[in-house]
C-alpha cells in the first residue's frame, strides 16, 4: 500500500508541476484567458475593432475608483448589450456575459491582467478581488441601470 501512495504521491507532483507550466491549464492564468475568451474580440493587445468592440487600455481613471471597478466587473461578469462611446468612436458590439462561463477566480484573473497589464494601475489602485466579484454576480442589473453607472465615470 505504502508504494501505492508514493506512487499516487509523486503523480500529483509532476501533475502539479507540468499544470503550473501551461499557462492555459491554469484556472488563474490571466494571460491564458485573455488571450483565449477576450482576445478574439478586444484584440490581444486590447486595442479594441473600430465600431464592434471598445479597447480595454486607457481604463485609469475607472481603475481609481470603485465606480469605476464595478462597472467593469459587471459589464464582464453579466454582459451588456447598447451603444458605447469612447472617444470620438461608437462601439455597437455585444458584449457576452461570462457568469456561466468563467468561474470568479478565473473572472478575477482577467480582470487584474487587464488592469494591471494592458494598462498603468493608477495610483491606490486595488485589485479585483473575489468579494467584489461574488457581491457582483449576486446583483443582476438591467443594461439601463449600467449605462447609467457608465454615464457617472469619467469620459474615455
Amino acid at each position: 500500500m505504502k508504494g501505492v501512495r508514493e506512487g499516487w504521491g509523486r503523480l500529483w507532483v509532476c501533475w502539479t508541476l507540468c499544470a503550473a507550466s501551461f499557462p492555459g491549464i491554469a484556472a488563474d492564468n490571466g494571460a491564458a484567458l485573455f488571450a483565449e475568451r477576450c482576445a478574439p474580440c478586444h484584440q490581444p493587445q486590447g486595442q479594441g475593432l473600430d465600431g464592434r468592440y471598445p479597447p480595454l487600455t486607457h481604463l485609469e481613471d475607472w481603475l481609481a475608483t470603485e465606480d469605476g471597478r464595478h462597472y467593469i466587473a459587471r459589464v464582464v461578469m453579466h454582459g451588456f448589450a447598447g451603444p458605447i462611446e469612447v472617444g470620438e468612436q461608437t462601439y455597437d458590439g455585444l458584449m457576452l456575459t461570462y457568469r456561466w462561463r468563467l468561474k470568479d477566480p478565473q473572472i478575477m484573473a482577467v480582470l487584474n491582467y487587464v488592469a494591471e497589464t494592458l494598462n498603468t494601475p493608477p495610483s491606490g489602485y486595488v485589485p479585483f478581488d473575489l468579494s467584489l466579484l461574488g457581491s457582483i454576480r449576486a446583483q443582476k442589473m438591467p443594461d439601463a441601470e449600467v449605462m447609467a453607472l457608465r454615464n457617472r465615470l469619467p469620459a474615455r
